[in-house]
């Protein structure tokens, strides 16, 4: 009996160890058989590599960033089923978004190529327009009495284009593309602010025209008449309808504006006349010429001008504007007269006298002959 009995417990625990081992051979068999995330999860991370080399992450960011969610997503749950029991693990889904992620991943280093692609050939076109406006101000506007603010503005845009052809050259497409609309907004506000400023200035050519060419007219009798053009910034003078001398001068730092009152370093327009020549020891100027400003046409404007309350009612006419010498200095100095340099007016001193007919203009040319046809 007892014999027995030690039988069955043997054929027992053969019985349960077959039973064990059969269990665990269908588990391997069935763990095997499942597909497993390893190979997939490693192609997305390559996918994501290679886009983010490509920059995807700046020009194809939406897709790009897709693709990192998906991915993230994929190893979360790959973490999750690898903290279940082997049997039961799943790994379905963990295997389509991996795949997923390397495919929108692709997509969008395709997409970032293509892109990049485009603005480089836009920027190339961009900085050739670009470099024409800076170029249009420095042809026309460079020498105008240009307010700070547009100034300033002018310098920012090429600082900023300059940063933009650097990002550019090393590569960083996107960043030249972000400085070059920087520049863009800059250039844009100089241009349109110094043209505007320009063209309003020019509204009062035909006033000019006729103011010139009543002075030419005065001459042909044989008197000399001073001519000077304030664009041009040159003195003529005329005799017998024609010009006998040119000098370069310069004028009041404001020169553009319409002379309003005293102080405001601009240089009037009208006709007026030398009231009184200066040598040297009753002028600081080497020598100078005294002209009748204000004359009664700016009187008149002043006194208007008061009454509507665009000029102050405690500010002055001003008076005292010369042409006189120490100029030759470049830029516009003087405090609204007309500088020349100290041969120049040694000579204009000796060609006219007290009486002589002094016209100032704004321009003699009309403002497409100065622009020279520039479309601005």
């Amino acid at each position: 009996m007892v014999l027995d009995k030690k039988k069955k417990i043997k054929w027992i625990v053969v019985i349960l160890s077959s039973f064990v081992f059969l269990v665990i051979t269908i588990c391997v068999i069935i763990v095997s058989q499942r597909e497993l995330p390893n190979d997939d999860l490693r192609l997305a991370r390559e996918a994501l590599s290679e886009a983010k080399e490509a920059e995807a992450d700046v020009y194809s960011e939406s897709k790009y960033n897709q693709a990192l969610q998906t991915y993230e997503t994929a190893m979360k749950g790959w973490s999750r089923e690898n903290d279940r029991f082997i049997l039961v693990r799943d790994y379905v889904y963990v295997i389509s978004s991996a795949r997923k992620s390397k495919k929108i991943a692709d997509e969008s280093k395709e997409e970032s190529i293509a892109k990049a692609d485009d603005l480089s050939k836009n920027v190339d076109a961009a900085f050739v327009a670009m470099e024409k406006k800076i170029e249009l101000y420095k042809k026309l506007f460079k020498n105008l009495p240009i307010p700070k603010s547009v100034f300033d503005a002018h310098n920012k845009s090429k600082m900023f284009f300059s940063e933009s052809k650097i990002a550019q050259g090393n590569g960083k497409l996107k960043e030249a593309e972000i400085l070059f609309k920087k520049a863009e907004i800059y250039c844009n506000h100089a241009n349109v602010a110094a043209a505007k400023m320009l063209r309003d200035y020019f509204n009062d050519y035909g006033r000019w025209k006729n103011l010139a060419n009543d002075a030419i007219s005065a001459s042909r009798g044989g008197n000399k008449v001073i001519l000077v053009d304030k664009v041009a910034h040159i003195l003529y003078v005329y005799q017998s309808g024609k010009a006998i001398r040119s000098y370069d001068v310069e004028f009041g730092p404001n020169w553009m504006a319409h002379k309003e009152r005293a102080g405001d370093k601009a240089t009037p327009e009208g006709n007026y006349h030398i009231t009184k020549k200066k040598e040297r020891g009753s002028t600081t100027y080497h020598k100078a010429m005294l002209i009748d400003y204000p004359n009664a046409d700016d009187r008149a404007r002043f006194a208007q001008k008061k009454r509507q309350g665009i000029i102050s009612r405690s500010a002055g006419i001003g008076n005292l504007i010369e042409i006189h010498g120490n100029g030759g200095r470049g830029f516009d100095w003087t405090s609204g007269c007309v500088g020349m340099r100290d041969r120049d007016i040694d000579d204009l001193y000796r060609l006219v006298g007290n009486g002589t007919r002094v016209t100032i203009v704004g321009s003699i040319e009309p403002l497409s002959v100065i622009t020279g046809g520039v479309d601005f």
